[in-house]
């Protein structure tokens, strides 16, 4: 009863202290690692720029909803959430990638108050904390990529419903909420709809009972749904659709949805993508095998309706990700939280499970285990992981551009083998071309209108003649090329990455023999 209550009188403090580790390990090196800076977080970033100066994308639409990026139309909230960010730190890595940080970071606390509302104190703690140092967490709050918002979004939203089944006043806006979290990223059109439902056969009785609050949130669930179903019937959102490719087979789909219970995704390999995960690194530590396990034996032996709303969650989270592919961290990134929760709640109560004295053996042990997870996982991603597959995050990429951009030549092309024709918007990011002046040109990937004044993109493999005014950024490989199709040439600029590989050259094209 005294620890109990020495818990409680201290749980801020506990809180403030996870918060500052979470915050730590997702500010830490934000600009430099991940080691590079892909084009979709450039994208994002410039459309928040051009946002922050023209409150239209790079695009030239005023304010959407929907931003048309390479064609691939992802939810703007991210983007609207960047623009003060960009404009108190500047278009580069760190601005681009604070937000997605300061949002992993608000999701601690979140993820708190959401476990006391399950279980206790004890355990919320704890949950807070294993979101805290979570890898499948942490890489997500690094990179600017939007799918960051949708566990935070969630998260908030069930505690409103949590709370309305004792205070019905909350139910609206829960309603509210959920219907906002499905404009946060791709999976989250998929995920919510369903949970809702989900919610709505588990608590069927509660919700009649207050049907006049029920029906209040479901209509506002529904009109927060209305600018979603349109786009999706639209031209644009039916693209969208076939570009993802959605999987057929239900056999395939099967086999994808048990991929993500698989214990070499969640503790041992992971995402196979490296900007999604680092090698050898699973989604959860390896000792979470042992508490997520024995947490949901405990879950499945309760008979209760609110942790009923866990085994949902666990069921569905993997679900829009099996209609796509196996193994996607970003995907179900909404089961981060859950996961959290579940290994918290089967820490405590293995730790239950000894007497007084051999429970503070048990702790000691528990924590050691836990520091030395923590250290593993540092020194993998922050000493280890910078020097990995440089190429996926196309290290090197903002040296070579900013030499390029400085030069006096009137010509810079870069090739498109270096990346796929997306590589075209870290010119803009890195140069911070006005977006003013980027609409006006038109600029559009999915056209091939990729003409930015003295800055073009073109596919080296289709060029029969180089100019011999222009300054040519080729990967080494496309160097060997130019030989064999007989010109000469002089290396202006090379880049090497950390570990002294060459990746890409500035190249001026002198003459053809």
């Amino acid at each position: 009863m005294l620890q109990t209550n020495k818990l409680r009188d201290n749980s801020g403090i506990y809180l403030l202290i996870i918060v500052a580790i979470a915050a730590i390990l997702r500010l830490l090196f934000l600009g430099t690692i991940p080691n590079g800076f892909f084009t979709d977080e450039a994208s994002n970033a410039y459309d928040a720029y051009s946002i922050g100066e023209t409150l239209r994308d790079q695009y030239g639409e005023f304010l959407p909803l929907f931003a048309k990026s390479a064609n691939s139309y992802p939810e703007s909230l991210y983007i609207f959430i960047s623009v003060p960010f960009i404009k108190i730190f500047g278009l580069n890595e760190f601005g681009a990638r604070f937000p997605a940080a300061l949002i992993g970071i608000l999701t601690i606390p979140i993820l708190y108050y959401l476990a006391k509302e399950f279980f206790n104190q004890r355990v919320a703690l704890i949950a807070a904390l294993f979101l805290a140092i979570s890898p499948w967490h942490i890489q997500f709050s690094r990179i600017a990529f939007r799918a960051i918002i949708f566990p935070l979004l969630f998260c908030i939203s069930l505690i409103f419903f949590l709370k309305s089944l004792r205070q019905t006043k909350y139910l609206p806006l829960s309603g509210l909420l959920f219907g906002i979290s499905i404009y946060t990223y791709n999976s989250a059109r998929v995920f919510v709809p369903f949970f809702f439902l989900g919610l709505g056969i588990i608590f069927w009785q509660h919700l009649w009972e207050n049907r006049v609050k029920t029906l209040i949130a479901f209509v506002l669930f529904l009109i927060i749904l209305i600018p979603l179903l349109i786009f999706s019937i639209s031209p644009e959102g039916m693209a969208r659709a076939n570009e993802v490719g959605i999987e057929k087979n239900p056999f395939t789909i099967i086999q994808y949805y048990l991929s993500y219970f698989s214990p070499n995704f969640l503790f041992f390999e992971g995402d196979p993508i490296s900007r999604h995960s680092p090698d050898d690194i699973g989604e959860l530590y390896y000792f979470e095998i042992i508490t997520v396990i024995f947490g949901l034996f405990l879950l499945f032996k309760e008979n209760s309706q609110e942790k009923n709303i866990l085994l949902l969650w666990l069921f569905l989270y993997p679900f829009p990700a099996a209609l796509i592919s196996p193994n996607s961290s970003v995907r179900t990134i909404i089961g981060v939280p859950l996961f959290a929760i579940l290994s918290a709640y089967g820490t405590t109560k293995l730790i239950d499970l000894f007497q007084d004295k051999k429970k503070r053996a048990c702790i000691y042990s528990a924590v050691l285990i836990f520091l030395a997870s923590l250290t593993i996982f540092v020194k993998q991603y922050f000493i280890h992981y910078p020097t990995w597959k440089l190429i996926d995050w196309l290290t090197g990429m903002r040296e070579i551009i900013t030499y390029a951009d400085k030069s006096d030549y009137t010509c810079l092309v870069i090739s498109q083998n270096l990346y796929s024709k997306y590589i075209y918007i870290l010119v803009p990011f890195y140069t911070q071309f006005p977006p003013a002046e980027y609409q006006r040109l038109g600029i559009d990937v999915v056209t091939d209108k990729l003409d930015m004044g003295r800055w073009k993109i073109q596919n080296f493999d289709q060029q029969n003649k180089l100019n011999r005014n222009c300054l040519y950024i080729f990967k080494k490989e496309e160097i060997e090329a130019l030989a064999a199709k007989g010109y000469n040439w002089k290396e202006v600029h090379i880049v090497k990455d950390i570990n002294g590989d060459q990746h890409y050259k500035l190249v001026e094209v002198n003459s053809v023999n």
